[in-house]
């Protein structure tokens, strides 16, 4: 099991959101090059005042970990950050499908960076 590092500065939350992203119905998943040539999988989880009270902001903010916990092993890759935003139905949706869209989100970001990688080795 890999060890997951959560993020609490916001200098590291803005240099991942300058990277790509996939928004999906219940989750937006943000990804960027990991400063780090680590094994470790770095992660934050936000939810804007946008969606709700601090009751369901913290709700959403509890599943997105409890899906990343689940999915982060098996579809993240090694020296890329993530950063999973809760949007309005995320606490609200059922967990499969929250997972689902997880899921979902990290196989596109990850076939973005894959082809980055084979289009720089390729150079």
């Amino acid at each position: 099991m890999v060890k997951i590092l959560t993020f609490k500065k916001r200098k590291d939350f803005l240099r991942v959101a300058s990277g790509h992203y996939i928004a999906t119905h219940n989750v937006v998943v943000q990804a960027a090059r990991s400063l780090f040539e680590d094994d470790y999988i770095r992660v934050g989880y936000t939810a804007t005042k946008k969606i709700g009270n601090a009751v369901f902001r913290n709700k959403s903010k509890r599943r997105l970990r409890a899906v990343a916990r689940e999915v982060l092993d098996q579809y993240a890759l090694a020296s890329i950050d993530y950063i999973f935003i809760a949007r309005n139905s995320t606490a609200v949706c059922k967990y499969s499908e929250l997972k689902q869209d997880a899921v979902y989100a990290l196989t596109k970001l990850n076939k973005n960076f894959q082809l980055a990688i084979e289009e720089s080795n390729v150079l």
